[in-house]
């Protein structure tokens, strides 16, 4: 199909990684929501901080899924227990345990929680459903740039720059993100449809979208220890 052409609605494209086969499937899976301008990245224009405003609005949901997941919890109670080794309540236990995590992930001005991380050995699928005022999948020659602007807001920032000179806000002491590399990621499926109007919105813009991102987390081989997720 050559790029410009139309397409029926909605339309489904799959990206594999050629990473480490999958042992174990689906051990978490949960879904992220974003809505608001989505624009392309391209190699002179990487959206350094347009991808940190869609990476501060993943936060409050991945601060809430470790406060709500058993697995995540534990793994933070060991940590707060190394950290602070007093006796202290489970609600100053979680705080310790994630100020403790935020600090072995200091970087870029930040104090980062990532939640697929080599230590864990997970790998994640992603599936996506992209809303936008176009819908074709071809149309404009961007949706591989605008998937790069959302894959690259879903991870840690490694420099000042890549987290667009920003400071952290009051509620962002540590910043959850989900991925501390898109090398971790194991499959991207988007399935992109037409976006009629954001919620709350009387107008639409070219470049609005909303976007459902259906997260997967897997053991990427056979654990014998620390096996946080089952």
């Amino acid at each position: 199909m050559q790029c410009g052409v139309p397409v029926q609605l909605p339309h489904t494209a799959v990206f594999v990684n050629t990473g480490d086969p999958i042992e174990s499937e689906n051990l978490m899976e949960f879904r992220l929501l974003y809505q608001g301008e989505l624009l392309a990245c391209t190699n002179t224009k990487r959206r350094a901080k347009e991808k940190h405003v869609i990476r501060k609005s993943f936060h409050p949901q991945l601060r809430r899924l470790w406060s709500l997941e058993e697995n995540l919890r534990d793994y933070v109670y060991r940590k707060s227990l190394r950290a602070a080794p007093d006796p202290h309540t489970p609600e100053e236990r979680f705080g310790i345990g994630i100020q403790a995590i935020g600090k072995d992930w200091s970087r870029a001005g930040f104090e980062l929680v990532p939640l697929v991380i080599p230590e864990f050995a997970l790998q994640c699928s992603i599936d996506v459903l992209l809303l936008r005022p176009s819908g074709y999948i071809f149309t404009q020659g961007d949706i591989d740039g605008q998937l790069k602007t959302l894959i690259d807001a879903l991870r840690i920032p490694d420099s000042v720059e890549e987290a667009g000179s920003a400071i952290p806000d009051v509620d962002e002491h540590p910043l959850f993100c989900l991925l501390q590399d898109d090398k971790l990621i194991s499959e991207v499926k988007v399935t992109t449809d037409r976006l009629l109007l954001l919620p709350q919105e009387k107008d639409i813009k070219a470049n609005d979208c909303y976007a459902v991102i259906h997260v997967k987390l897997n053991h990427r081989n056979a654990r014998t220890f620390d096996n946080y997720f089952g």
